[in-house]
């Protein structure tokens, strides 16, 4: 069973409109894909839909089955439970998806004490191991620094972090 299955996914907008249509891939646990394709082609859209995240008025068909999970026609609170631990979206730049006013280690820490309950020293652990486990180099710099005070390479592996 794959950890990804993607079966004729199409997506609409509100009047109809196809963006995408008849989209199929499927990914193994281990296995990465990329999407190449011209601005508008709908990489974006494909992967939104993919983790139930689609824009209002848009609407996707078909079988988006992930870990186990149909993400299409699911309800919010059982895409939550997917969400962040099946699978993730790291946006290309960084800089948008962190909060410019809160420290990296902060916003690292926030969905671990969610997901896991942590709290305290284990939590400092955890964001620590995270940044380690994505090389980045003095953890705990890394960590107490905004998102401006770090690179746009670093940033990139803070939002794999999370």
């Amino acid at each position: 069973m794959s950890l990804l299955d993607v079966r004729d996914l199409t997506i609409r907008t509100s009047d109809g409109r196809e963006l995408v249509s008849g989209l199929s891939f499927s990914v193994d646990r281990g296995e990465r894909l990329g999407l190449i394709g011209e601005s508008g082609s709908g990489k974006s859209l494909t992967t939104l839909a993919v983790l139930g995240l689609l824009p209002d008025g848009m609407t996707a068909t078909g079988s988006v089955e992930l870990d186990g999970t149909q993400i299409v026609g699911a309800s919010e609170k059982r895409l939550v439970g997917v969400r962040g631990s099946a699978a993730a979206i790291v946006f290309q730049e960084p800089l948008t998806a962190l909060d410019p006013l809160m420290r990296v280690g902060r916003q690292l820490a926030e969905p671990l004490r969610r997901r896991r309950g942590l709290k305290g020293d284990a939590l400092h652990k955890a964001v620590a191991e995270a940044l380690e486990q994505v090389r980045l180099p003095e953890p705990g710099r890394i960590a107490r620094a905004f998102p401006h005070e770090i690179s746009g390479g670093q940033r990139q592996r803070v939002a794999l972090a999370m």
